[in-house]
């Protein structure tokens, strides 16, 4: 788990270091409102856990994302059974 209490403080922490796109995942692809990126496109992925204080099986996952273009942000996702599963696989995919 990391450290910081919430998804929407970590995400304020990575735009001040940059991060500052919002990625989606749509058609197989992570998107921002100008471009998209396919898993070759991605050249670094750091992920980030967190559990609901009051809920121990509200999971949720972030990822920092970088890309071949410079663009750099994140994307949140369920973790376990909520989880996207194509936005996992593409993850995973990008990752190796």
């Amino acid at each position: 788990m990391d450290s910081m209490n919430t998804v929407g403080e970590k995400i304020e922490e990575l735009k001040k270091q940059g991060y500052t796109e919002d990625f989606f995942f749509e058609d197989g692809k992570l998107k921002t409102e100008e471009d998209s990126f396919e898993r070759k496109d991605i050249t670094e992925i750091e992920e980030y856990r967190f559990e609901g204080k009051s809920n121990p099986d509200d999971l949720s996952i972030l990822y920092r994302i970088s890309t071949s273009s410079g663009k750099k942000g994140t994307i949140a996702d369920g973790y376990g059974p909520s989880a996207n599963q194509e936005l996992t696989e593409f993850i995973l995919q990008a990752e190796s």
